[in-house]
């Protein structure tokens, strides 16, 4: 298998995963900003790299824009940045945070930078400054934060070694294919 191509266990394994996040999501949302949505990028950014990643993300924003109404021309962009920030940090400037304290650390900076992106959207749509927005906003970006550490503090190394002991993650290819013939 050539390094860059997809091959049918990424396709697969993309969809199943692109499927959990969408499926907590709403199965979460009930309960205002409380879901794993972070610890999952996180998880997914660190398992598998930022490009499949990054497909997982994109899927699923489209997914839940359609499943709540339609792309929104101020909200759409707005989530889809949000959630690409955790992926191109985690492979770049954070690949070194590996520990569940640390990424449970940035969980809580990537939820308050998520909630922090809706302020212009929110301010245009409604007519509102931004401080006022930021002040009716803080307690549930305290909410999502707080549930985005908790989730990462507690789920990420279970998770993670369930990962590795199915040998799911970007070491995939580094194992020969006869290993799986």
């Amino acid at each position: 298998m050539k390094k860059g191509k997809l091959a049918i266990r990424d396709l697969t394994l993309i969809a199943a995963l692109t499927t959990v996040l969408f499926v907590q999501e709403q199965l979460l949302s009930f309960i205002p900003n409380v879901q794993l949505t972070v610890f999952l990028i996180v998880l997914y950014s660190k398992k598998f790299g930022f490009i499949k990643t990054s497909v997982i993300t994109i899927i699923h924003v489209l997914l839940d824009n359609l499943f709540m109404g339609g792309i929104n021309v101020y909200f759409t962009p707005a989530m889809l940045i949000g959630w690409l920030i955790i992926p191109l940090t985690l492979c770049t400037i954070f690949k070194k945070a590996n520990t569940n304290i640390s990424l449970a650390i940035l969980g809580i900076l990537y939820s308050l930078i998520y909630c922090w992106i809706y302020i212009i959207p929110n301010s245009i749509l409604f007519k509102i400054s931004y401080i006022e927005y930021l002040i009716a906003d803080v307690l549930w970006e305290l909410v999502l934060a707080a549930s985005s550490f908790i989730s990462i503090l507690v789920l990420y190394n279970p998770i993670s070694k369930l990962f590795e002991k199915f040998n799911i993650g970007v070491r995939w290819y580094e194992y020969k294919r006869s290993n799986f013939k």
